[in-house]
This record gives C-alpha cells, sequence and structure tokens, in this order.
C-alpha cells in the first residue's frame, strides 16, 4: 500500500497461506507424510516422527494460489488480498487420508515424537479469503482430500 500510495505504483501484495503441490520440499510435514506412506507400502520404512498432529493449518493447492495471483492483477485498481480456503484440517487428518490412499493404516505408521514439537507452535492457523473471493473472483478448486490424493501421485504423471 505504502509504495501504491507513494509512487503510483500498480502493486498487489497476497497473503498466501500454506499452498501445496507435490513438488513440495521434504522438510514439510506434507511431503514427509507423503514419502513416509510410499516407503511403508514398499516395505523400507516402519515409522514417520511427527510433531504435533493436532496442530491445524489451512492447505490449500499451490496451482490455485498460482491462478489467484493472476487474478489479483486483473483489477483496474490494485489492492491486498488473503489467498487461503478458509477452512483447517489437522496433520493427524492429513495423515490420515495420505495413508489411507495408501491402503494402509496411519496409526501403525505415524509416531508422534516430542523432539519435533516446535516450543512456538501456533496450533491453529486460517486464512479469511473473504476479500479474494468476491474482489477478483477466486474460489479454490481442489479440496482437501482431492490435495491429499494429489500429493500421493508421482510428480512425474502431474
Amino acid at each position: 500500500m505504502n509504495y501504491r500510495e507513494s509512487y503510483n505504483l500498480y502493486a498487489c501484495s497476497g497473503i498466501l497461506f500454506n499452498h501445496e503441490s507435490p513438488r513440495r520440499g521434504l522438510e514439510f510435514v506434507t511431503h514427509k507424510s507423503r514419502m513416509a506412506w510410499r516407503k511403508s507400502k514398499l516395505g523400507q520404512a516402519k515409522d514417520l516422527h511427527l510433531g504435533n498432529l493436532e496442530s491445524k493449518r489451512d492447505w490449500g493447492y499451490a496451482g490455485d494460489y498460482v491462478r489467484a495471483m493472476w487474478l489479483m492483477l486483473q483489477p483496474d485498481q490494485p489492492d491486498d488480498y488473503v489467498v487461503a480456503s478458509g477452512e483447517t484440517h489437522s496433520v493427524r487428518e492429513f495423515c490420515e487420508l495420505a495413508f489411507d490412499h495408501a491402503g494402509l493404516k496411519w496409526e501403525q505408521y505415524v509416531v508422534q515424537d516430542p523432539a519435533f514439537m516446535r516450543p512456538a507452535e501456533v496450533d491453529h492457523l486460517i486464512g479469511n479469503p473473504a476479500k479474494s473471493r468476491p474482489g477478483v473472483g477466486w474460489e479454490p478448486s481442489v479440496s482437501f482430500p482431492q490435495l491429499v490424493q494429489m500429493m500421493s501421485m508421482p510428480t512425474s504423471i502431474l
């Protein structure tokens, strides 16, 4: 907003909540879960050690968020937006769906490990996309279960 007003620039900003895709890095819980069930299915791994399983995040599909960024640039007047699904799901829910997709019982593989608990954990993150939806006409096209299923696919077919 400062640059828009000070320099008369067309500048938009977006606060993008967790946007996921099968290309997500291994350091993220979504990719860790994906790799763990694959290795478990092949008999190559026994446990997936995670932190707070009750931690809730506002997860959406990265492709939807890229579309939202493009849409933000289309109005005549620039503005700032929050891009989020507007719903939360726990790490536990993510694991349940991911392992279920592989035909595995998540409880047999996922271990809540105190070593992975974050000292300053934010237990519940949710975005309010109310301005993005009517403002630029953005709606997510991929639901949470669809996202988890998509994360379960090999990246080579996406």
